[in-house]
């Protein structure tokens, strides 16, 4: 693996529980506006500054964005096809609300003028709020000390909240400070790099009303296109030696000043509460309602806002929490991890988590199959209503899969997209985008990892079987029992998650997928069948399923073609990869990945070159179906050709390398990806967090390292400790219980904290676990 900046000086000192920000740089800004960024699932706050940027172009981007909240885009082909998707869908950057400006006299605050005396900057994970601390001296000498913390409120997804603190420290003299709603806004623009933002030009809202007094403002805006709307409202809280008000009101922006006289060593105190409401099909009492909001926060107070908080992510961090002794390094960035994907992820049912989550505005804002075989098994592990919220989005979005594969020719089925906001595919490039048919195998193997470990036959019965069965069909439409195949069931011009690789015969991930698919839809209908007859009917009668059609499922899924190659004692990546030359990773240039920016996709799909885990990630996920033997020379194989240009790529290697014993290989993966972001491997954080490698890190130790599978029912583990620790512990959920697994240079231990007495296996022995220590 070309390790990428891996041995480099950490970027942010090691702290437990802290990223800190100890000075000021523009050149590293735009990056440390994506590590501060402070979300709640629902609405996402960049870590811009609330006095605004005054630095270098290219070096900041603000950001305010909602999750599913978009505008639709008319999609441009210079040469079109049948089918082709014909509008896409960008995550808009939406009202600034962040904004507070300060005034010493007619001096204005911001970090290019004057000079910082003291500086720091910190993200407390543990309480979920961010922190800036400063005392700037003004051009004409005047010193004041400002503290400023800020929130998005997890128990209510609508608010956040500014603490804005002014002490004066060597004058006396006229202070004002200036809040507001900015609605003059617009998204990034991607250039030639599709990864970074939107070609949605020019501003996305418009504002229809707007109120404004002396405790502040509100903005009622509409998308042009998608018809959303969208409702801010601000309300100010002061505290200090006031002396005068004023209010402003102009097309895009409500704002009020408050003037006080300062005196030095004396603090004033600014409390902004905001609040962001959607809707999507009427605005009535849309504002009303996000004033109602900010009335109420203000009336609970900035104090019960911020206890509220640390309630919250004290219960979460009971359960998702991984301690590591031995590496403070690592312990940060797993706890960075775990706290972003909180921060990015829906938790309504309408909504999910970008591939950037809120934190900036790459692959805009859409959502992959990087959720359902990435993030969801966090979810399902640390907090199982958000696993099923998660997995009941494909539900409410499956009518619209279902169109889309009657848009691509298909009779009957759904085909769920490989990049959307709303349902809808996005994706303008079908031979990596639509064609990666695996992502409905990919969610019916999510329901049922769901299940498995939960229990939740409610779901899978009422959600997950209409799922399960529609996108089941998918594979009887477009693969065939090929007589030229000894008559197994073959599945064509597809692409497996390997995009370097495109509209192959047969991608093995695809049909092992698949054949799991099949059978768990199924195992499904019989359970339906038996244990609730009336439900299994009516669904039956809805979708015109037949007993017929569940035995074709099965003959097919009996029947899969695997692509294997007897020489090499390999699976094969499709039916002609072998074939191909192989690319020479070695005499390829650093400068030149990923590939994909510096090469024509034909040079690239001609060669035996993997951008990311394909057989690979079939040997985790399905991984009782291959001998260690077979496991260890896939990935002996596909290992010297994979670039990991994918941050997807470097978990899936560590957890497979952990369960054949390449341990060293193992932890050397998993510090890719533990702090990719934290300290910027790729060098593009500043466009925003990579949900799914966060995630990975977490499956890293959880699957990799302890060896967490469920085989038949049953919670098995295979842990070891890496070298470079001391021990490492976590708590895992099974069908309702919870369980802590502890291990050190001593061995394993496992201790039932809730649930009733279960047996699990370690290293394939027996444990009987109580609510006893075992």
């Amino acid at each position: 693996m070309k390790k990428k900046g891996n041995n480099q000086q950490p970027i942010y000192p090691p702290h437990d529980w802290e990223i800190v920000e100890e000075k000021f740089c523009p050149a590293y800004n735009q990056r440390n506006e994506t590590v501060f960024t402070l979300g709640n699932g629902y609405l996402g706050l960049r870590g811009n500054f609330e006095e605004g940027y005054h630095g270098p172009d290219g070096t900041s981007v603000e950001g305010t964005y909602i999750n599913g909240f978009y505008e639709t885009v008319d999609i441009k082909y210079p040469e079109i096809a049948y089918g082709y998707p014909e509008k896409g869908q960008t995550m808009l950057n939406v009202t600034n609300g962040k904004v507070i400006k300060l005034y010493l006299e007619d001096e204005e605050f911001h970090m290019f003028s004057g000079q910082l005396l003291a500086y720091q900057r910190r993200l407390d994970l543990r309480n979920g709020v961010l922190h800036r601390s400063l005392v700037w001296r003004s051009p004409a000498g005047r010193e004041v000390k400002l503290e400023i913390t800020r929130l998005v409120s997890f128990t209510n997804k609508h608010l956040a909240a500014i603490a804005y603190e002014v002490t004066p420290l060597n004058f006396d003299g006229k202070i004002r400070l200036y809040s507001a709603l900015d609605g003059d806004v617009q998204n990034q623009q991607a250039g030639t790099d599709p990864r970074v933002g939107s070609h949605l030009a020019g501003r996305a809202l418009e504002v229809l009303a707007q109120n404004v007094n002396d405790k502040g403002g509100a903005l009622l805006q509409q998308t042009k296109k998608s018809g959303f709307y969208l409702a801010c409202a601000m309300r100010n809280q002061v505290e200090g030696p006031l002396a005068q008000v004023k209010t402003e009101k102009t097309p895009l922006r409500v704002g009020v000043a408050y003037e006080f006289a300062g005196e030095a060593g004396r603090t004033i105190w600014l409390y902004k509460y905001l609040a962001y409401v959607t809707a999507k099909d009427e605005a009535h009492d849309l504002l009303q309602q996000a004033e109602n909001l900010v009335r109420q926060a203000e009336e609970a107070g900035f104090t019960r806002l911020r206890l509220d908080q640390q309630e919250y992510m004290a219960a979460f961090w009971a359960q998702a929490d991984i301690e590591v002794k031995g590496d403070p390094l690592v312990q940060q960035g797993l706890r960075f991890n775990a706290f972003h994907l909180l921060q990015a992820v829906g938790k309504d049912g309408i909504t999910n988590i970008g591939a950037k989550g809120l934190t900036g505005e790459g692959y805009e804002g859409h959502y992959f199959w990087d959720t359902e075989i990435y993030i969801l098994p966090f979810f399902t592990n640390c907090n199982p209503a958000i696993g099923r919220a998660l997995l009941t989005y494909r539900y409410h979005t499956l009518d619209r899969a279902r169109r889309r594969a009657l848009e691509i020719g298909l009779t009957r089925g759904a085909l769920y997209p490989w990049r959307t906001i709303g349902g809808d595919e996005c994706s303008t490039f079908f031979p990596a985008g639509t064609a990666q048919y695996h992502i409905n195998a990919d969610i019916a193997y999510a329901i049922k990892k769901y299940v498995e470990l939960t229990g939740d036959r409610d779901f899978l019965f009422t959600y997950g079987a209409e799922i399960l069965f529609e996108t089941a069909r998918l594979w009887m439409e477009i693969g065939a029992f090929n007589p030229r195949k000894e008559n197994r069931f073959c599945i064509n011009v597809v692409t497996g998650p390997d995009e370097y690789t495109a509209l192959v015969d047969n991608n093995c991930y695809t049909n092992l997928m698949a054949r799991e698919h099949l059978k768990y839809a199924v195992q499904t209908a019989k359970w339906m069948e038996a244990e609730a007859p009336a439900q299994y009917q009516n669904l039956c009668a809805k979708i015109g399923l037949d007993a017929e059609e569940i035995m074709l499922w099965q003959k097919a899924a009996e029947h899969m073609y695997i692509p294997y190659d007897q020489r090499l004692g390999i699976y094969a990546q499709d039916d002609t990869f072998l074939d191909k030359p192989v690319w020479d990773l070695e005499a390829t240039p650093p400068e030149k990945f990923p590939l994909l920016l510096h090469y024509h996709p034909l040079l690239i799909y001609r060669a035996q070159v993997c951008k990311q885990a394909d057989v690979v990630l079939a040997l985790f996920l399905l991984s009782t179906q291959f001998t260690t033997e077979e496991k260890r020379r896939n990935y002996d194989y596909y290992e010297r050709i994979t670039t990991h240009d994918s941050s997807l790529s470097p978990a899936i290697f560590s957890i497979v390398a952990s369960e054949i014993g390449y341990h060293d290989k193992a932890y050397d993966y998993f510090t890719a990806t533990v702090r990719l972001d934290l300290d910027d491997y790729h060098g593009n954080t500043k466009d925003g967090l990579h949900m799914a490698c966060m995630a990975g890190s977490w499956l890293a130790v959880v699957y990799g390292f302890a060896g967490m599978r469920v085989a038949d029912g049953v919670l098995c583990f295979a842990p070891y400790l890496p070298e470079q620790w001391e021990e490492y512990r976590f708590n895992v959920t099974h069908q309702g219980r919870i369980i802590r697994v502890v291990v050190n240079k001593e061995g394993t231990s496992y201790h039932l904290l809730k649930g009733d007495p279960l047996v699990i296996l370690d290293h394939q022995e027996k444990r009987v676990l109580t609510t006893k220590c075992e």
